[in-house]
């Protein structure tokens, strides 16, 4: 035993003398010939160095400069410098452990060979004036802190626990970064970011963030919050791109959690439209959550301007709350078209209530499908509700070819109103009052118009409507109840002194008279649906004419005009001193009777024809409407048919001949 015990303590004092020896010998001149010679030795490695350096005060910390290691030839890694912190407590473990291994001028990419390499670990790797070069990701003098790092035979390594990555750039397929940060940690598939920034597009962005991917649940990406300042987007194709990225990152199977986002005086411009200035604020957020599906998630819009097609919007600003099946309008409003639009209230996946729409100088040159957008746009919601609406010199301009207006100086108030109710257009609730300082239908003009009407549990009621002419008013009330079957509705209207050339403009006459006339006209029937009016209009008009005269034609030009298969075709001239023909016109009599509807004769006379113009039609078959004219001048006789879409000309001259 005593001499166990002496070859034991000789043992100990033969290693600690070597291991003196060796530490000697590193602070010396040799140290960098004695590793070089070793690793050459004892490994399949080839190693060089331009400087090994090595203190007795630090023992555990090794410097080697410009190391080149090499593998059957093939260099494996080159750096400009090497610092290695050994960890005493693991020196007889197989591999290598390493309290901390710092890199300094590396540079990597695919290409780099990846040998099967002893286990190497190490608490802190801390990469310095790095460059990666790779497909998809570029780094340029970069800097990374990882812990908890160990070599793997197929990547560059596992780690678990902080990590930070600085880098003058960043390239990820065709994007750009600049002065980029990042500071985090993982654990397992979840990453922590504890804040990030880059500089991309003149902007500035900033965040935090946290990834997580299991066996047991989806890919969920926290964003805890994001800023992106100053952002400038005009090249579309790089728009295009961050699309495509975007949507090759936020997968259906991807759910991603915005707890706040903020875009600030930011601009983006695409052909359909421009935002300048741009600043969104978005709370609490998820994805692919619909709209309809966000609990307490809010949304705040503004900008200096917008562009949509070829609307100018000036200082929009929106802010909407999210809740299960509802969003709040906390505030909408607008600088547009010379005015200025603000609203707020809740919209359903099918209501539509606001708590009041306000519109003031608005300057409107409505679209040419104008009626039909309104009308794909309320489809979305069967209920429309508006408490209190309010609208001040406002002007809309139609410059529809068949029904062309313009109304200027519109004033228009009401409350309470229930302008459609489960599918159904109409007023059910409310009181509206709405006049217009000047207005022209169809190239009639008016003065002043003004309407009020106002409904109880769906019995509408148009209480007044008057327009006055120049010289002449029309004055019209009716009822719409939209809550029996059929929605049966009235009218009664009266006129004194209307312009005559609204008769054959509505009616769609052949004939360009101007004068005045009065009218009484009632009529009845079931309004629900186009083919209950077909089978239910009842009523009837009678007018008288005074003062009738042709409007820009002279007997000789209406003739030729009548004379012609194509009248539209026919340019009238006009010359200087015109003078035009009187007219005189028996009382007009149209009658309506279960949708038929029936023009009694009515005889015109000039100075040199005369002419008989009467006509049918069923509203039940649009086709088979008939209109006949019949007019002599001298000897001369014109018969002209329309029947639908179609015409027939028949004229007989003096000698006979006919056509």
């Amino acid at each position: 035993m005593r001499l166990a015990g002496k070859l034991i303590a000789t043992f100990i004092v033969l290693l600690m003398l070597g291991f003196t020896i060796l530490c000697t010998l590193l602070h010396t001149q040799y140290a960098t010939a004695i590793l070089s010679h070793g690793i050459n030795t004892l490994s399949p490695y080839s190693f060089s160095a331009r400087h090994i350096g090595y203190t007795i005060t630090d023992l555990w910390h090794l410097t080697i400069e410009q190391p080149h290691i090499s593998f059957q030839q093939q260099p494996l890694f080159q750096a400009k410098q090497l610092e290695l912190w050994f960890k005493p407590a693991k020196l007889l473990y197989p591999g290598w452990y390493f309290d901390s291994i710092l890199v300094e001028g590396l540079d990597l990419s695919p290409d780099t060979p990846l040998p099967t390499l002893p286990l190497i670990s190490s608490d802190r790797l801390a990469l310095t004036s790095f460059n990666l070069t790779s497909p998809e990701l570029i780094l340029r003098d970069s800097q990374l802190q990882l812990d908890n790092w160990r070599n793997q035979a197929q990547s560059w390594g596992l780690f678990s626990g902080n990590f930070q990555l600085s880098a003058k750039e960043l390239r990820w397929q065709e994007l750009a970064l600049h002065d980029v940060l990042f500071d985090g940690s993982r654990s397992d598939q979840h990453w922590k970011c504890y804040g990030f920034s880059f500089n991309w597009q003149q902007a500035s962005v900033s965040g935090q963030a946290e990834y997580l991917a299991t066996a047991q649940t989806a890919e969920t990406i926290l964003l805890h919050q994001l800023t992106i300042s100053g952002l400038q987007l005009q090249d579309s194709e790089l728009i295009n791109t961050l699309q495509s990225h975007l949507g090759q990152l936020l997968k259906p199977s991807v759910k991603l959690d915005i707890r706040r986002l903020d875009i600030l005086d930011s601009s983006i411009e695409r052909p359909d439209y421009t935002i300048n200035d741009g600043n969104l604020s978005l709370h609490n957020w998820s994805w692919p959550a619909s709209l309809w599906h966000q609990r307490n998630a809010f949304l705040s819009l503004g900008a200096s301007s917008v562009r949509w097609k070829n609307t100018v919007i000036d200082e929009p600003l929106v802010e909407l709350a999210f809740s299960p099946q509802q969003i709040n309008i906390e505030g909408m409003s607008a600088n547009l078209l010379s005015g200025y639009v603000q609203t707020d209230g809740t919209i359903t996946p099918d209501t539509l209530a606001l708590n009041q729409l306000t519109i003031n100088g608005i300057k409107w040159f409505l679209p040419e499908q104008w009626l039909i957008q309104l009308h794909n746009t309320s489809r979305y919601f069967n209920n429309i509700s508006l408490t209190t609406l309010d609208i001040g010199y406002t002007q809309l301009t139609a410059p529809h070819p068949q029904l062309p207006f313009q109304l200027s100086g519109i004033n228009a108030s009401g409350h309470d109103l229930v302008l459609k109710r489960r599918g159904q257009t109409g007023l059910w609730q409310g009181k509206l009052m709405a006049s217009a300082g000047f207005a022209s239908v169809n190239s009639i003009a008016m003065i002043e118009p003004f309407i009020e009407m106002n409904s109880q549990a769906g019995l509408w009621q148009l209480t007044k409507l008057l327009i006055p002419f120049r010289n002449g008013l029309l004055e019209t009330t009716g009822t719409l109840d939209l809550n029996r079957e059929g929605q049966p509705w009235q009218l009664a209207l009266t006129a004194d002194s209307m312009p005559a050339n609204v008769l054959p403009r509505w009616l769609q006459l052949p004939l360009p008279i101007s004068g005045v006339m009065d009218i009484d006209l009632t009529a009845s029937g079931l309004g629900q649906h186009a083919t209950g009016l077909a089978y239910s209009l009842e009523g009837e008009l009678k007018g008288s004419f005074r003062q009738l005269q042709l409007d820009k034609r002279t007997t000789a030009q209406l003739w030729q005009q009548w004379s012609q298969q194509n009248m539209a075709a026919l340019a009238i001239q006009q010359t200087e001193g015109q003078s035009y023909s009187p007219l005189t016109a028996s009382p007009l009599a149209i009658r309506a009777s279960r949708g038929r509807i029936t023009i009694e004769p009515v005889l015109l006379k000039g100075d040199d024809f005369t002419a008989t113009l009467q006509g049918q039609w069923d509203l039940a078959r649009p086709a088979k409407q008939l209109l006949q004219l019949q007019a002599t001048q001298g000897c001369q006789i014109l018969s002209r048919h329309w029947n639908g879409d179609q015409q027939q000309l028949s004229l007989s001259s003096c000698d006979g001949s006919s056509i």
